[in-house]
């Protein structure tokens, strides 16, 4: 486990912003870390820049002899000393002439999983621990300083050094200005604890008029338990692509080729050399041999190993022939028994006899080539193993690297967030989320690394895309109950209770304390698309050769509308009755209405006299004193007093494509659209068509209705046979 440590500073980018002081952020050269100082007087001239360079020349110094095994409590305790003596000694010989209250600065390291800093005289120095409670705990780390210091003098400047452990999400801060008084405390605690370094100081800056002077330096400790704790953090990557990053790694695969051992040659000189000793050659045969070109010396062995292979082939093919013909007699067979005995006995002279030769050679030859024998065994197991520790060293380089990359991308992501681009936010994210995609799992640790990844940035996803999961919605009631096939096709709300329009063109009434539903009117057969009520009066539209309204009675639904035309939806508003027709080759889309004449409906008239709206895909209907309507691929058209009127919807993440119901009315401040497909509900804001959240549940299927009663924060929503409540996080209590 080690804490990466991350920091950023910002100094003046332009002549405008005149400061009297320095700010130096500097890395150490092989160790996780940074020496940092800032330092400002009160007046601008020669005694004060000499004063300045000082500390710099000190500074860079302590940085470049820190070497990678020193100790950070020591060296920076030997960096004070010689520093107070030289500016002792600077102001005993009167190389300036700076009051020390004129004098405010601060130095510090922080390497591995600590640091230590000293100070003089008043500047911003925030330090921000987490606690395990995810809060944070913010100290002025120079009132600690000036309260364990005496009046400071020129002799011994920084007397006071604070130390103390870095945790996981730590955040120093210093800089010149009042932070706490310009920035609120709030926005300033979350912008150093959620933003990286580099997005904290651009942040921070923004606070300040441009032309007013800023130095500020900022740290940040994370912790990563599978990677070598490195920092970059002051160099963005934001040129890599995964496209660079295959190039890479196929680089590196080809580089790690070329390092592996030429084992054929190696053996191949090995066994020239064996044989020449046991040949009792000359060393200069042996050297001739090795001094061929490699070229020359492979043609000769394959034309030998070609003339050798045909000869024998031949020879073996005319000698099966023989003996095939000698297997047809009696007499043939005992010849080739007899010949087989004697090419056994041949066989067994010609290998007493090789030994017998082995035996002759010195025995100091047997030994020093039974040497040779185990030196290339070992130095082979030698040889492989060096080759796969490099190989494992090169690509465990290679995941740091690629694993610094997604940090980056999804730091710089979070911080897109912050600053409200959310298109950036999702692009990086989505980049970082290829790059964990492509990580190798080839152990438990990267497996779980990759998948930790991946949920947080599915996590950070669904909070762009303003997404609420919900993974077990409470269950209010099943039709399933009453008939097994049962499933709903429409829902709607009077006098406080909730009715379902069963498949089977039957009326249920949700008994609510009990969690069941009841029959209200039994089915009827009818092919119900929509329903709506008003004022204790239900009204459903079926399509059974043409359209009727029919409005529910005791135990059975009476006709009070008939027409020829093509409807999907209705909604029952102000004594009346809104019915939407969908464009067709025949005839123009158009709202429709209808008014009451006694118990039953005049016919419909056209509502709508101006639009441009496309009403081919006009899926749904929704009053509240304006009208909405809803197309399936998710577009929203208002109109008002019959005319069409300026409303967008805001950009939903996925897009709607096959929506299927609006709802709305004059009480509620937002807008619900259904979408089984994605199994969520869309919520948009009612007087600006901002998108405000979605709401998505695996339980969500076949979704048909929604009934929404924001006074008691509750949605209620038909999926298949059941009937669901959800509470409406949206809504502000």
């Amino acid at each position: 486990m080690a804490l990466l440590i991350k920091a950023a500073s910002y100094r003046p980018e332009s002549p405008s912003e005149k400061i009297h002081g320095m700010s130096q952020l500097i890395p150490l050269q092989g160790r996780n870390g940074f020496v940092f100082l800032l330092a400002q007087t009160k007046k601008e001239n020669g005694d004060s820049e000499l004063l300045l360079q000082t500390l710099s020349d000190h500074v860079h110094r302590l940085a470049e002899s820190f070497g990678k095994d020193a100790n950070a409590q020591h060296r920076f305790e030997q960096f004070l000393g010689a520093l107070n003596e030289t500016l002792a000694k600077h102001v005993r010989e009167g190389h300036w002439q700076v009051p020390i209250e004129e004098f405010d600065a601060i130095v510090g390291i922080a390497t591995g999983s600590q640091m230590y800093l000293s100070g003089c005289g008043e500047l911003t120095s925030l330090f921000l621990h987490r606690k395990p409670s995810q809060r944070y705990q913010v100290y002025n780390l120079f009132r600690s300083i000036q309260t364990e210091q005496s009046l400071p003098t020129w002799e011994k400047a920084f007397a006071v050094v604070l130390d103390g452990d870095l945790h996981e999400g730590d955040v120093f801060c210093v800089t010149e200005k009042d932070l706490q008084r310009e920035i609120q405390p709030e926005d300033l605690n979350h912008i150093l604890a959620k933003l990286p370094p580099v997005s904290a100081v651009d942040k921070i800056r923004q606070y300040f008029p441009l032309k007013d002077a800023l130095q500020l330096i900022v740290l940040k400790a994370d912790l990563r338990a599978d990677i070598q704790a490195t920092s970059d953090e002051l160099t963005h990557r934001s040129n890599l692509s995964v496209a660079q990053l295959t190039e890479t790694e196929e680089e590196t695969e080809l580089l790690l080729e070329d390092q592996r051992p030429n084992f054929v040659a190696l053996v191949g000189k090995v066994v020239a050399l064996l044989v020449g000793l046991v040949r009792k050659e000359q060393p200069t045969s042996h050297l001739s041999v090795g001094t061929q070109a490699p070229q020359d010396r492979w043609k000769r062995l394959a034309k030998k190993g070609l003339t050798l292979t045909w000869k024998y082939t031949k020879r073996l093919g005319k000698t099966s022939l023989l003996h095939g013909k000698k297997l047809s007699s009696a007499r043939g067979r005992d010849e080739l028994v007899a010949h087989l005995k004697g090419t056994r006995g041949r066989l067994t002279h010609r290998f007493k006899k090789l030994f017998g030769r082995i035996d002759e050679v010195p025995r100091s030859t047997k030994y020093l080539v039974g040497g040779l024998v185990i030196a290339l065994i070992v130095f082979s197991i030698g040889v492989s193993t060096l080759s796969k520790s490099k190989t494992r060293s090169a690509e465990q380089e290679s995941y740091v690297a690629r694993v610094e990359q997604i940090e980056d991308m999804i730091e710089r992501a979070a911080g897109a967030i912050i600053y409200k681009d959310e298109d950036q936010a999702r692009s990086l994210y989505g980049n970082a989320r290829t790059l964990v995609e492509n990580l190798p799992t080839d152990t438990e640790e990267r497996t779980a690394t990759a998948a930790e990844y991946l949920a947080d940035i599915q996590v950070a996803l669904d909070e762009i895309s303003h997404l609420v999961t919900i993974p077990n919605p409470p269950l209010l009631g099943d039709l399933a109950e009453l008939n097994e096939s049962l499933k709903g096709n429409a829902l709607i709300r009077t006098n406080d209770t909730l009715y379902a329009v069963g498949s089977d063109g039957g009326l249920y009434e949700l008994l609510q304390s009990e969690k069941r539903f009841t029959v209200s009117v039994n089915g009827t057969g009818l092919s119900v698309v929509a329903a709506a009520a008003e004022d204790g009066a239900m009204y459903l539209l079926s399509n059974d050769g043409g359209s009727q309204v029919y409005t529910a009675g005791t135990e059975t639904f009476d006709e009070v509308l008939t027409t020829n035309e093509s409807l999907v939806d209705l909604v029952a508003y102000a004594n009346r009755l809104y019915l939407l027709r969908p464009s067709t080759d025949d005839q123009e889309g158009q709202v429709l209405r209808s008014g009451r004449t006694g118990s039953t409906f005049g016919e419909p008239t056209d509502w709508i006299s101006q639009r441009t709206a496309d009403f081919s895909t006009a899926v749904s209907l929704a009053i509240d004193g304006t009208v909405f309507v809803l197309n399936k691929n998710g577009v929203i058209t208002r109109f008002s007093s019959g005319s069409e009127v300026g409303w967008d919807a805001g950009t939903v993440d996925p897009p709607l494509t096959a929506a299927t119901h609006i709802y709305t009315d004059g009480e509620s401040a937002y807008v619900y659209v259904l979408e089984p497909d994605t199994k969520r509900i869309v919520v948009f804001e009612k007087e600006t068509g901002d998108f405000v959240v979605q709401y998505r549940s695996e339980s969500f299927s076949d979704l048909t209705g929604i009934v929404v009663d924001e006074a008691d924060y509750s949605l209620y929503l038909l999926a298949g046979s059941k009937l669901y409540s959800i509470a409406a996080s949206h809504i502000e209590t």
